[in-house]
């Protein structure tokens, strides 16, 4: 998904935290929105919150899940990497072989290939997905066998995700989930639920972050909080991860590995531009026909493709819901197509930790090393890949009540 990650600064900017919403929705846990100097999820909830002399107070969220008070870093901003839980994470990893880049533009989201106009922008051996269609060995971003689609979903669990988990229920097809930590705490029985029936879950940071933009304490507390809250609700920690709008390059590739996931992106081509549904003034909107029309076009290609592939959907809004129901639908129908996990399509039975799951190697890769004395332009692993991530720059339009019922959506037009 595409959007801006300024909720955060938009609700400090109001004056919308420390709220207490009194009635969620049903089946869903009441989330206290307020302050406190850690976001230790093991401590007591507390409803007095404090502040150290001389230190600005974290934002925290404090949620019941499966009986228990936890408490979590804020919703939708990236966690404080001060947080005595983060620095813990930090102490027990190895980074040693992280490669020493910097982060993208100077910090700055290039979410298009369009907006990195190097060399100003990004190094030439950074390695990245967004700018230079750069895809590791280590990437997964398709299918070996060919006829088989990997079937995901990111950036729920959502109010609408109930409604595609009865479509794909109903005709026995199980997807990969990559969804946010906040909201995974947002709708914790929405997650357990499409866990408990098969489907696959995996990681997709806690903030919707662009993590080449962040810095690597950043990106390790971004992964680290959403595998725990994961954990926290379905009792097991993925390995498989997708880096939200694609972003990836060798530094976050590094840092991913050695927190214990696997990269996953999508096949160059198979983004269903499902974040054109989108609605809002000025905006220039498609209907699930287009998505339908897309995805016609791939089973076209289908007796040609040596490969399978890895498709991006999303199951945020209503209309990505709507349209990927319809897709559905159609696919079911499809001859020669076979329909799995991102782990079944590649052969995994065994994608969470507690189960077996094999994580890749805490060590940077030698691919990712050399990268850093050459042009990775020119390194013979590297494929092209589809940057196109859906989504634009809207800011959720149907917020949980753990957002206290804040509904904004906008874009700029980026797309």
């Amino acid at each position: 998904m595409r959007y801006f990650p300024l909720l955060a600064t938009i609700l400090a900017t109001i004056g919308v935290y420390n709220v207490v919403d009194a009635s969620p929705a049903a089946g869903q846990p009441q989330v206290n929105v307020g302050t406190t100097t850690s976001n230790n999820a093991a401590a007591a909830a507390t409803t007095n919150p404090s502040t150290s002399a001389g230190s600005a107070p974290l934002p925290s969220v404090t949620v019941t899940i499966n009986g228990q008070n936890l408490v979590y870093p804020g919703l939708d901003r990236t966690p404080n990497t001060d947080d005595p839980v983060v620095q813990q994470w930090l102490k027990e990893l190895d980074l040693s072989n992280v490669p020493k880049l910097p982060q993208s533009n100077g910090g700055v989201v290039n979410y298009s290939q369009a907006n990195c106009q190097a060399p100003t922008k990004i190094l030439p051996n950074q390695g990245s997905w967004t700018c230079q269609k750069v895809v590791r060995p280590d990437d997964k971003d398709q299918c070996p066998k060919q006829g088989v689609w990997g079937l995901t979903y990111d950036d729920g669990p959502s109010l609408y995700t109930p409604k595609l988990l009865d479509t794909l229920n109903s005709k026995d097809i199980k997807a990969t989930f990559f969804v946010v930590g906040s909201r995974v705490i947002s709708f914790p029985e929405t997650l357990k639920a499409a866990y408990e029936k098969g489907h696959n879950i995996a990681v997709h940071t806690w903030a919707h972050a662009a993590l080449t933009s962040l810095p690597d304490a950043s990106v390790v507390a971004e992964l680290k909080w959403t595998m725990k809250a994961i954990k926290d609700v379905i009792g097991v920690t993925p390995i498989y991860m997708r880096p939200p709008y694609g972003d990836t390059d060798d530094r976050v590739r590094a840092l991913t590995r050695a927190v214990g996931l696997w990269t996953v992106l999508w096949t160059e081509g198979f983004d269903t531009d499902d974040w054109s549904l989108r609605t809002g003034p000025g905006l220039k909107t498609q209907n699930a026909d287009h998505v339908i029309g897309i995805f016609q076009g791939w089973m076209k290609k289908l007796p040609t493709m040596k490969n399978g592939f890895v498709v991006l959907e999303h199951d945020l809004f209503p209309q990505t819901v709507q349209a990927a129901q319809a897709v559905m639908q159609i696919a079911v129908k499809q001859q020669g197509l076979t329909i799995q996990t991102v782990p079944q399509c590649l052969g995994d039975s065994t994608p969470y930790l507690e189960v077996g799951g094999k994580p890749p190697a805490l060590l940077v890769s030698a691919d990712s090393k050399s990268s850093n004395s050459s042009d990775s332009s020119n390194d013979p692993e590297v494929k092209a890949a589809s940057t196109s991530d859906g989504l634009s720059t809207t800011i959720y339009s149907a917020l949980p009540v753990t957002m206290m019922s804040l509904a904004i959506s906008f874009a700029f037009g980026l797309w």
